[in-house]
């Protein structure tokens, strides 16, 4: 068992040579390591859009995108900060993607300690290997940074609610407005986190805003000055929306939805100005919505249920062989899920036994108003894997006393 550690004394915590640090030395790490040597992600490796921007940034075209004319065209196609530090670290990505990933999983076990009551060490080492987290860490794709991001909120948000001071307020607010760079949803996150973190200390939380707007507003001076545009995330938020709600959508970001939406719309659309086009997508996703808002109510709750569960064709982009895997090992720990926020909540010693759950449907609440993957849940998934861990616990113990 660990040795105990004040929750406000954070450099200790994170830095203790535990149990828990040394199952994610001489375990988590060995598996990535291994991991890398048989697959190589670094030879050919297939970089997405943030690759693409990062290139042109590397060229000397700032950030920017190669348009329809074939000539590199500015951009607001993804969030910032993940182009931006693949650009300057290359191929060198991947390591720390590998080295930040075990970092977080050290710190949400210690965090899920402390607020739903889940054995340290075995979390750390269950949130290390989460099977999509160890895909994703070893691609050049932003879901390792972002889910990190969203962990560094809630853990910001639980050190203020400890120990409230100005000081804290100040680290929270960076912390929201990272998560707000690399991904655009985590916009929301201050709805549940501020309540939860500040109550009513409603001059810390104007701080804690105000310093994450201040994060935030270079980017969105960015886009408004070579956009003209006011884009607080991404461009891309019109396509995702109308591949999600249009009459007869599956709800499903796939080829299928991605190519109803090249089909119908007319082809000049694709030749205007980004922001543009992403305003006149979102306004027929809107238009859906007025005009038919039963057919657009039965979607959005068929797209929550996709997003909890599973449905043919969810994970078109990957391979049917792991997409069988994971839904496999999805089916089995969601029911353990559930069961320990049920344990948590009834844990008289936990600080916050539902925030983990409150934050995931909260993001689910958001993604099902677009075109919905599997690789969207991927990055709020860590955050219920403690409770998934709290049930196992609960069910060995049982067995051990019997």
């Amino acid at each position: 068992m660990d040795e105990p550690e004040s929750v406000l004394d954070t450099g200790n915590v994170l830095l203790h040579p535990s149990r828990t640090a040394r199952l994610l030395l001489f375990v988590a790490l060995p598996v990535y390591l291994l991991a890398f040597a048989v697959l190589r992600p670094d030879r050919d490796p297939e970089m997405w859009e943030p690759g693409a921007i990062a290139e042109r940034l590397r060229a000397g075209d700032g950030y920017a995108l190669i348009g329809a004319g074939g000539t590199a065209e500015a951009t607001a196609n993804q969030e910032p900060v993940y182009p931006l530090v693949l650009a300057l670290l290359g191929k060198w990505m991947l390591v720390i993607q590998v080295i930040l990933w075990l970092f977080v999983a050290r710190l949400l076990a210690w965090l899920a300690h402390r607020l739903v009551g889940a054995p340290e060490a075995w979390t750390a080492i269950a949130v290390a290997l989460w099977p999509p987290l160890v895909v994703y860490v070893l691609r050049y794709h932003p879901l390792t940074l972002r889910s990190s991001c969203l962990v560094l909120a809630l853990s910001a948000a639980f050190f203020y609610r400890q120990k409230p001071s100005g000081r804290r307020a100040v680290a929270f607010g960076l912390a929201l407005g990272m998560a707000a760079l690399t991904r655009a949803t985590f916009y929301v996150l201050p709805v549940l986190l501020l309540p939860w973190a500040m109550g009513r200390r409603y001059r810390h939380a104007a701080l804690a805003l105000g310093v994450a707007a201040l994060v935030v507003a270079p980017w969105i001076v960015r886009n408004r000055l070579v956009l003209d545009a006011w884009v607080p995330g991404t461009t891309t938020s019109g396509l995702m929306a109308l591949s999600g709600n249009h009459p007869g959508a599956s709800g499903v970001l796939d080829d299928a939805s991605l190519g109803w939406a090249m089909g119908k719309l007319p082809r000049e659309l694709w030749f205007r100005p980004e922001p543009e086009r992403d305003r006149l997508l979102r306004d027929r996703a809107l238009a859906f919505w007025l005009e038919h808002p039963s057919e657009a109510i039965v979607l959005y709750i068929r797209k929550l249920a996709y997003l909890w569960t599973w449905r043919p064709g969810v994970g078109s982009l990957y391979t049917r062989s792991w997409t069988v895997l994971y839904l496999g090992i999805w089916l089995l720990a969601l029911p353990a899920m559930l069961a320990g926020a049920w344990l948590a909540k009834r844990n008289a010693s936990s600080e916050g036994p539902l925030l983990f759950l409150s934050t995931w449907v909260l993001l689910s609440l958001v993604y099902a108003l677009f075109a919905v993957n599997m690789r969207f849940r991927f990055e709020s998934e860590p955050l219920l894997v403690p409770y998934m861990v709290m049930a196992i616990a609960a069910i060995v113990a049982r067995a051990r006393a019997t």
